[in-house]
């Protein structure tokens, strides 16, 4: 199984507790100016904005906008290892399943 960059739909999230839309996640990136957001598990995730610099929470031991949290979370319960903006589209990348693990 590949783990190539496809396309978010509505339909990928209709499982997803905290009500959002492809536009909300759209508007998120566009307000923060995010390029990507790459989940490594346990809590790990990178930000990076269009400039290519990290985007870092403000203070020591403080928390994402509530905005970008919610994508930590949507990302955590669907096994998405990335989200990125590209061409006004979300893109999205799963966690690749080794079937012999299930």
């Amino acid at each position: 199984m590949e783990n190539e960059l496809t396309e978010l739909k509505d339909n990928d999230l209709e499982h997803f507790n905290l009500l959002i839309s492809i536009k909300d996640i759209s508007d998120i990136f566009i307000a923060y100016d995010l390029r990507f957001i790459s989940y490594f598990g346990s809590d790990l995730f990178y930000v990076e904005m269009v400039d290519g610099e990290p985007l870092v929470p403000m203070h020591p031991k403080s928390a994402y906008p509530p905005g970008i949290e919610k994508l930590f979370d949507l990302m955590a319960r669907e096994k998405i290892n990335l989200l990125s903006y590209e061409d006004e589209k979300i893109m999205k990348s799963h966690f690749p399943v080794n079937t012999s693990d299930l």
